[in-house]
Order: C-alpha cells, then structure tokens, then sequence
C-alpha cells in the first residue's frame, strides 16, 4: 500500500469519512475519560511531570482517523466531537476539555497542512503525535495556571511529553490505521 493514496486540501468528506469519524470520536470520547481521570491522578500527585508521562495516550485516535479520511480537518473535528463526549461523560476539567480537543487537534492539522495532507507515513504519524501532545500540554499549563517562571517541572516536563506523544498516539494511531487498512474493512483505507 503506498504511504500517500489519497490526501490533498480536499473538503468533500463522504457520508463514510463523517460515520468514520463519529464512530472514532465517540468510541475515544468513552476511553478517554478513564484514561483522563488516570492522568488527573497522575498529574495531581506527580504534578506536570506526571501528566507529561500520559499525555500521549490522548491523541491515537485522531492520527488513526486522520490517516484513515484523509482530509483536511479530520483530527480537529475529531478533538471536538471527542471532547464533547468526555464533557458529558463528566470529565473533571469540564467543558475545559474542549480546549484538548481543539488544542491537540490543530497539531495534528498543522504537521498535516506542512504535507499539503500528502505524506501518511509513519515518520508524519510520530511528528503529529509528538505535537498534539505538547499542543495538549500547552492547554494544560494555561487551564491549570501553571507558571513557567516558577514552576520548573513545566520544562521539564517538554522532552518527556514530546517523547510521550510520538511512542504512545503517534506508534498506536499508525499501527492501528496499518491493521485496519489490512482488513480491507474500511474501503477509505484502501483508496
């Protein structure tokens, strides 16, 4: 399968991309509200560092719905709808948590944008992973007020959280879209 079979600044979404991405995001919405009450934990007692270690656990699912749609505005769209199940699911950072969404889907957008949403290679997956894990980080420090002028674990947080992003969402969304596409169960993959 070549890495790069469809892409482009294409819009036209098909009614299988918007049920592609309904199912994904909701699916993840429901998973992401454990994880983020693991992460809460995390970073409550461990403070930014311990949110750096799980914050690439957030993002697989917007690199494997990007990678399976193909289109322009897939992983923001994905980071919305996602969000709002977790908000109503009843995350503890509230309607907070739209911020993630928006935040984290925009790095994987602005990794896509650099390719023209040409390059679906694993090289690209662990870039997008790696920036919407600190995008996410970014809206971390501001929902939570962390200083950066005083609160030192915020930098040292940077390396691991990057690290984190690329191995868990960027290596998970990749392999994940890789054995859908084998299936052959998602014509989109396939294109």
């Amino acid at each position: 399968m070549k890495a790069n079979t469809r892409g482009g600044w294409n819009f036209n979404y098909t009614t299988s991309d918007i049920v592609i991405i309904a199912v994904i995001a909701a699916i993840t919405g429901v998973v992401n509200t454990g994880v983020g009450n693991i992460w809460a934990m995390a970073n409550t007692s461990l403070g930014p560092m311990g949110g750096a270690l799980l914050q690439g656990a957030f993002m697989w699912a917007y690199i494997l719905a990007m990678w399976l749609v193909r289109r322009p505005g897939t992983a923001l769209l994905v980071g919305v709808v996602e969000a709002a199940v977790e908000i109503l699911l009843g995350n503890q950072a509230g309607v907070g948590t739209l911020g993630w969404g928006v935040c984290q889907g925009l790095a994987i957008e602005a990794v896509m944008a650099i390719s023209s949403y040409t390059n679906f290679s694993l090289l690209a997956a662990l870039m997008a992973g790696a920036a919407s894990s600190q995008f996410g980080t970014i809206w971390s420090a501001i929902l939570y007020g962390w200083d950066p002028n005083t609160a030192k674990d915020v930098w040292l947080a940077v390396p691991i959280n990057l690290i984190s992003g690329l191995v868990i969402s960027g290596l998970l969304g990749y392999y994940l879209y890789k054995a859908l596409a084998a299936t052959r169960l998602i014509r989109s993959a396939s294109q």
